[in-house]
């Protein structure tokens, strides 16, 4: 017997795009219809015509009523038929004319929201533009300023004196400026075989302000070498030069200044504000030198009554160490805790009778050590000046320890621990 095909189910009504699209048609028409009925310009007879329209083919319904019997209030009710039929066809005539006004409404303020973008744009743009060229200019004067400072480093540079070396005395150079350029000062010169005149100041401050003092003093320091001036003369021209050259600024300088005779090993000095230098003999004893003078480019007077200059004597393997105050105003890496001249002291007692290079080079490792970074935060200069009477090893043959396995040899001996 053949099995009967079954029946295909019958298609389900879908609610599908066709359905929704209507839906979504007919929105629009009720909103606008909605509007209509609440527009107070549906109710102008004159401008809408529909209005009265509804209310004529209304006025049949309560006659209809009347003639049929129907009851009281169907009467009644029939009577709001015209009103009620003039409001739909009025709202209904002005539909399309309150869509198009909806329309032309929503185009307006797309228009103006996209002219809004469009200046927003417009004006981001030119702000984007305005702050690129502003940075671009900012950059271009940085690398200008840069380019200024590096060639002013390397002229300072040249006022570094050259290190001295021969078989009675060796004299070497350290200057680590905190900056480009700082306002550390040394100066180390023979104007004659048995004479020679080491210098060592500090302009308050640092940067390019003070190495422009610090190039005007210059000048002055080797004309007074060259005129081989006694230390008291030496700080009074000195301090004449700073009154002019410091005036209506709020910058003054300090200054040691020793005239080292190696024939008869007799050190003249004096020092105008500046820490105590230090002797430091073989044996590993230290000794202070400094006079109690006041500060270069503050006062036309700056000697004291009682020791205005002084004055000592060296003897084969004394070492004088001069240096600014940025070689021992460093904190430690632990407490924080200043070095101070006592520290630095205690570090030149350990190394008495050694090569000056040699000195030079553990004082900056054993501070740097201390600190716990190679980078010093003042400008650093020190001088390191041997007197043997024996041939002395050169000094040039030493390698001083940087930090970890680096070193740098010691000539030439213009900066160290890495150039800015």
């Amino acid at each position: 017997m053949p099995v009967p095909s079954p029946t295909p189910p019958p298609p389900t009504p879908t609610t599908g795009s066709s359905t929704t699209n209507f839906v979504r048609r007919r929105r629009p028409f009720l909103r606008a219809f909605v509007r209509a009925l609440t527009d107070s310009r549906t109710l102008e007879a004159r401008t809408n015509p529909s209005l009265w329209l509804g209310f004529v083919l209304a006025m049949p319904i309560p006659a209809l009523a009347v003639f049929a019997g129907a009851p009281t209030w169907i009467v009644l009710l029939s009577l709001t038929a015209p009103v009620a039929w003039g409001l739909i066809l009025g709202a209904a005539g002005r539909v399309a004319t309150v869509a198009n006004e909806e329309a032309h409404r929503t185009e307006v303020a797309a228009l103006e929201a996209e002219r809004e973008h469009l200046k927003t744009a417009t004006s981001l743009r030119r702000e984007v533009a305005s702050e690129r060229s502003q940075r671009e200019e900012l950059e271009a004067a940085q690398n200008l300023i840069t380019t200024e400072l590096k060639l002013a480093r390397e002229i300072q540079r040249t006022l570094i004196p050259p290190d001295i070396l021969r078989s009675d005395v060796q004299v070497v150079v350290r200057n680590i400026p905190c900056s480009y350029v700082g306002g550390d000062y040394l100066q180390a010169f023979m104007p004659k075989p048995d004479l020679l005149y080491l210098c060592v100041g500090d302009v308050s401050g640092h940067g390019v302000a003070a190495a422009l003092v610090v190039n005007r003093i210059h000048g002055h320091v080797r004309r007074l070498i060259l005129e081989q001036r006694p230390p008291d003369q030496f700080l009074e021209e000195l301090n004449r030069a700073a009154l002019k050259i410091l005036q209506h600024t709020y910058f003054f300088m300090t200054f040691g200044v020793f005239c080292i005779d190696l024939t008869k090993r007799r050190i003249d000095f004096a020092t105008a504000g500046h820490p105590a230098q230090f002797l430091v003999h073989p044996d590993g004893s230290v000794e202070s030198l400094s006079t109690p003078n006041r500060l270069l480019g503050m006062d036309s007077d700056i000697f004291d009554p009682e020791l205005p200059v002084s004055s000592t004597t060296f003897g084969p393997g004394d070492s004088l160490v001069l240096f600014t105050d940025g070689l021992f105003e460093i904190p430690g890496k632990d407490d924080g805790e200043i070095l101070g001249e006592d520290g630095l002291r205690d570090v030149l007692k350990n190394l008495g009778g050694l090569p000056p290079a040699l000195v030079a080079g553990d004082i900056l490792q054993d501070l740097a050590d201390f600190q716990g970074h190679s980078k010093f935060e003042d400008d650093v200069s020190l001088m390191v000046a041997r007197f043997d009477p024996t041939a002395a090893l050169s000094a040039s043959s030493y390698s001083i320890p940087i930090s970890g396995s680096q070193t740098m040899q010691a000539t030439p001996f213009k900066t160290i621990l890495g150039t800015r």
